[in-house]
C-alpha cells in the first residue's frame, strides 16, 4: 500500500501571524475596557505602542520595511494629527493592512517629534512625504522621540522613544514603575 508523503498543517509563519493578530485584538479589547482614570493622552500612546510593537514584529516576520507617516489634517473641531503605517512594496509605500488604517488623535492633542535627533516639521509642499519612523527586517529602526500633550494643559506630557535597535519605550510608564519600586 503506497504511503502519502504530504503532511497537512500550518507553517510556523502562519501560526505566528495568527498569534499576533489575536494578541493585537486582545490589546484593542483591553483598550476598550480601560479604566476611567486613563487620560486621552494615555489612550493615544497605548494605542500607538500596541501598533508600533506589532509593526516591528511584522517587519521581521515578513521581511518588509514598514514606515510611519504623520500629517496634520483639518477636522470639524480644528486641525488634528493623523498617522498611517505603510509598507514599502513594488517601489512605493502601500497600506499595511485594513486593521492598521489611518489613526487620528483628538484635535486637543498636540504632537512633537524628533526624528534622528532633528525636530520634525510637516511640509505640505513635499510631493512625496517621507516616513518619520521606519522598521527594518533586521529588527533595527530609525530613532524617534515623540511627545504628546493637550493644547490646554501642557503639564501632562506623554513621551515615547524608539531606539535604533527597534526598542519601543513609553518613558512615562517606565518612570512610574521606577518610582513605585523605590517606594517599596
Amino acid at each position: 500500500m503506497p504511503q502519502c508523503s504530504h503532511q497537512k498543517g500550518f507553517t510556523l509563519i502562519e501560526i505566528m501571524i495568527v498569534v499576533m493578530i489575536i494578541g493585537l485584538s486582545a490589546g484593542m479589547a483591553t483598550l476598550a475596557f480601560a479604566p476611567d482614570d486613563t487620560t486621552e493622552l494615555e489612550e493615544a500612546v497605548d494605542k500607538f505602542m500596541l501598533q508600533a510593537e506589532f509593526v516591528s514584529e511584522q517587519t521581521v516576520l515578513t521581511g518588509e520595511v514598514i514606515g510611519l507617516f504623520v500629517e496634520p489634517r483639518a477636522a470639524r473641531d480644528g486641525d488634528t494629527w493623523c498617522y498611517q503605517w505603510r509598507r514599502f512594496r513594488n517601489s512605493s509605500w502601500q497600506p499595511v493592512s485594513d486593521f492598521l488604517g489611518d489613526q487620528c488623535l483628538r484635535s486637543t492633542v498636540e504632537l512633537e517629534l524628533m526624528v534622528e535627533g532633528e525636530p520634525y516639521e510637516y511640509d505640505e509642499r513635499e510631493k512625496t512625504p517621507k516616513p518619520v519612523l521606519m522598521f527594518y527586517p533586521s529588527g533595527e529602526s530609525t530613532r524617534l522621540e515623540m511627545a504628546l500633550f493637550t493644547r490646554f494643559d501642557s503639564d501632562e506630557i506623554e513621551r515615547v522613544e524608539v531606539d535604533m535597535m527597534g526598542g519601543i519605550r513609553w518613558l512615562n510608564r517606565e518612570q512610574e514603575l521606577q518610582q513605585q519600586e523605590r517606594e517599596l
